[in-house]
């Protein structure tokens, strides 16, 4: 196997591996972000509530959050490249399968379908996840969080584009053709992926004779500091889902903006993702720690949300050009915190003596989808109850509180660490200063002996 270090131009397999993820990575978020622009007219046009249809949306966020974290801890024995082929193949064909909704009768039947088709195609999506993040850290060692970012990049891309190219086919030809060309596109991907995607063989022994080494649910949440990290996940995409959703009924409609205006600034935060998601990744491949990156990012989103709705007690008003620097931030610090944390819940598995393995990778990588969809579940299910209750300001408050929280708790564990250090050195420095005294003690002793 050949691996890539971070001074070496990339072969020509890598280059080839690293098209078929971004591809595919790119089909795949296509696939997804296609559903909540679109399927709300359908799905009420069959009879189904705002609520009824939510949680059919939602329901992609929460089986993502149930099964990444198993797919992820069994994935050298299902197969790198089986989860990546089948898991991209499944997903494809659901996404053709969601095309023809419109063509299912109303009531009962159209609802069982829809959630299927979500639950089947959440686990496909998660086998690719997983096996991503696997052939990221097995085949580009020396710079996955710039590969990473490239494949979050491919994400975000899609997310800005997906409406916009969806809404064109759905004029051209109905509801069903963006879904089908898409799952076509990715269906396709997947069967040109099994001619040159590597195939991984467990040939370390030492997991087998020592169980202790291996890495397992329970273990990897164990890690404490790995903590970090994971709580980073959840505030990210929580706090981003949360604005997401309010963005346009609380902040952008006092402006009376058109739709085109609306939908330009939805990819304002995402296009500012893009561009600064490979910058984040460029930065951690080249720093030791990269919990600094965390308490920075964390710090601007909490700036971000100051930005777009001030403090309720504050008699601040929020102009266009505010809303359209605050968007930006965000979308700077959100990919900041996914690209860093990814990379530093990574070195901590590695730190605590877990093997730089498939079974690892597959492990964290599967966290990180879980805890991001139990955020993106949360902030879609809770958001609408936390602003009926507390009001739009006062919600906003808490959601600006918990990135400083992350910001806090980050910042105090690398200033404690920062004093061990420091109390270490000293240590040791008194070490050898007591050692160079015995040492010239014993010097002037042995002279004195000759004379």
């Amino acid at each position: 196997m050949v691996y890539a270090d971070d001074d070496k131009p990339f072969t020509h397999q890598q280059w080839v591996l690293l098209f078929i993820l971004g591809i595919v990575t790119l089909s795949a978020s296509f696939t997804i972000c296609l559903f909540p622009p679109f399927f709300p007219r359908v799905a009420e046009e069959k009879g189904a509530s705002a609520t009824l249809y939510g949680i059919i949306i939602g329901t992609n966020c929460l089986v993502c959050f149930l099964v990444t974290p198993i797919v992820g801890k069994h994935l050298q024995t299902i197969g790198v490249k089986f989860a990546f082929v089948t898991g991209s193949l499944v997903s494809g064909v659901c996404c053709v399968l969601a095309g023809f909704l419109e063509f299912f009768p109303p009531g009962l039947t159209f609802v069982v379908t829809a959630i299927c088709i979500r639950a089947i195609h959440a686990v496909g999506n998660a086998g690719v996840i997983c096996a991503t993040f696997t052939y990221t850290a097995l085949e580009f060692p020396g710079c996955v969080a710039k590969i990473f970012s490239f494949t979050r990049t491919m994400m975000n891309v899609a997310q800005l584009a997906g409406p916009i190219v969806g809404g064109a086919m759905y004029e051209l030809a109905g509801f069903y053709m963006p879904f089908v060309v898409m799952g076509i596109i990715q269906i396709i991907s997947s069967i040109i992926s099994i001619c040159y995607l590597p195939t991984y063989q467990d040939n370390d022994d030492s997991t087998k004779s020592d169980p202790k080494s291996k890495v397992t649910l329970t273990k990897m949440l164990s890690i404490p500091t790995i903590w970090f990290a994971f709580l980073t996940f959840i505030v990210s995409t929580m706090t981003n889902g949360f604005l997401s959703i309010n963005l346009e009924p609380k902040i952008l409609r006092r402006f009376d903006l058109s739709p085109f205006y609306v939908g330009l600034l939805f990819g304002l935060k995402d296009g500012a993702n893009s561009i600064a998601t490979p910058i984040w990744g460029c930065l951690s491949d080249r720093s030791k720690s990269v919990k600094p990156f965390i308490v920075f990012s964390a710090l601007l989103a909490a700036l971000s949300f100051v930005l777009l709705e001030p403090f309720p007690f504050l008699a601040l008003t929020t102009s266009m050009g505010t809303v359209i620097l605050a968007l930006t931030i965000n979308g700077v610090a959100i990919g900041g915190e996914q690209v860093a944390g990814v990379v530093d819940a990574l070195r901590e598995a590695v730190y605590a003596g877990y093997p730089d393995d498939p079974t690892t990778h597959g492990m964290v990588a599967g966290l990180w989808s879980s805890l991001s969809g139990a955020g993106r579940f949360v902030s879609r299910g809770g958001s609408g109850v936390l602003v009926d209750n507390l009001g739009f300001g006062y919600s906003m408050t808490l959601m600006l509180m918990l990135q400083l929280v992350v910001a806090a708790i980050t910042s105090l564990y690398l200033f404690c660490k920062c004093c061990q250090k420091v109390d270490s050195r000293s240590l040791n420095s008194s070490i050898d200063s007591e050692e160079g005294r015995a040492r010239r003690v014993s010097t002037i002793s042995n002279n004195m002996c000759v004379y």
